[in-house]
């Protein structure tokens, strides 16, 4: 094939994420400039995905074949009585890469195919755009906990990187407040309370309820899109000829793990186990991070050997599900954005899409 002429893009913009853009562009990065040189917007545009092609105009027969799938995904409009058909769909980015990557695959071209990462600048944005999102559907409709099926009595625990409140619980004693220090508060309340904030927090933002967000867990009761949270989700391998990691859960509730990264309280953390399980096993929460010294005579046991060290840093991994070996194989796990089990890595949206996708087919 000869040398590519430009790129269909992706673009997405936290001020509508109910949508996507997808265009042609010779430059993306010129592109992206001129979209972003409007002031009409109150988020800039990002680019989620590329694919190299050979021909101008490409976009068009993507837009087509798009229309054709559902034509109702288009965003058509009539102003001054002319119709407007925009380059925008409502679909999630990773609907629109996958029909990108399904063209690249049929075409041998799957190299020609670039998936990005967003900025710290771009995630501090998103992490705003949702926040306003969040506070707006809270003023709405104020979150009620019989409605995620959490019930009286439950435990619900604070999470914010790098607030050392992180970690504090409270308990939840009706359909709308929660007791902390043995006061009754709103969630919003204690949230605003514990993130120091000067004015006022959508509270199921900052609270985790078995391992998810409570705004994630009204989200799905709600039937809306959950918002993609990754800067706390992390892939952790096992080597279990050094841990028996399975003994491990099979006995314990929290288990200890050295820690060299900036994983804090509240993240989530996915264990791959290797040799013969080759697959995800664990989804675990972190409990405790930045401890310092020897493992405790509980989880010791279960190393193969491990050498006490009071110097060693290790943070504290509470169990939330276990998966059977084969639920999430490494060859899936690879084709599905996973780079390598190697080391410690971040989870990626599409590798998070799949997860969701294979506990539905597990739940048939």
């Amino acid at each position: 094939m000869g040398k590519s002429s430009g790129v269909i893009y992706i673009l997405t913009n936290p001020s509508f994420p109910q949508y996507v853009k997808i265009g042609y562009a010779d430059n993306v990065e010129t592109r992206l400039k001129q979209l972003n040189n409007s002031e009409c917007i109150p988020f800039a545009f990002r680019i989620y995905a590329t694919y190299e092609v050979e021909e101008r105009l490409t976009d068009l027969k993507l837009h087509a074949l798009i229309d054709q799938l559902n034509p109702n995904l288009r965003s058509i409009d009539n102003v001054d009585g002319k119709k407007r058909i925009r380059e925008f769909y409502a679909m999630a980015p990773e609907q629109a890469y996958s029909i990108l990557e399904t063209i690249a695959v049929l075409g041998g071209r799957k190299d020609r195919l670039h998936l990005y990462d967003l900025s710290a600048e771009e995630k501090k944005s998103e992490n705003l755009a949702q926040e306003i999102e969040e506070e707006h559907i809270e003023r709405m409709s104020p979150f009620a906990f019989s409605k995620c099926n959490i019930p009286i009595g439950a435990v619900i625990t604070f999470f914010n990187q790098g607030n050392d409140n992180s970690g504090t619980q409270c308990t939840v004693v009706d359909d709308k407040t929660v007791e902390y220090q043995g006061r009754k508060l709103s969630l919003s309340a204690l949230a605003t309370e514990l993130t120091g904030s000067k004015w006022g927090v959508a509270g199921p933002r900052y609270f985790k309820y078995n391992g998810e967000w409570l705004n994630d867990l009204r989200a799905k009761a709600e039937g809306r899109k959950v918002s993609s949270r990754l800067d706390d989700v992390w892939i952790l391998p096992c080597n279990p000829n050094y841990y028996d990691i399975i003994a491990a859960f099979d006995n314990l509730d929290v288990i200890e793990w050295s820690q060299s990264t900036n994983i804090t309280v509240g993240d989530t953390v996915y264990i791959y186990v290797g040799e013969k399980n080759k697959s995800i096993m664990f989804k675990c929460e972190v409990v405790a991070a930045d401890q310092y010294g020897n493992r405790s005579t509980d989880d010791y046991p279960y190393y193969k050997k491990l050498t006490k060290d009071p110097d060693a840093r290790y943070m504290k991994l509470k169990l939330i599900e276990k998966y059977p070996v084969g639920m999430y194989p490494l060859k899936e796990l690879k084709e599905n954005g996973l780079a390598s089990v190697q080391g410690r890595s971040k989870a990626t949206v599409q590798l998070m899409k799949y997860f969701e996708k294979q506990k539905m087919l597990a739940a048939l």
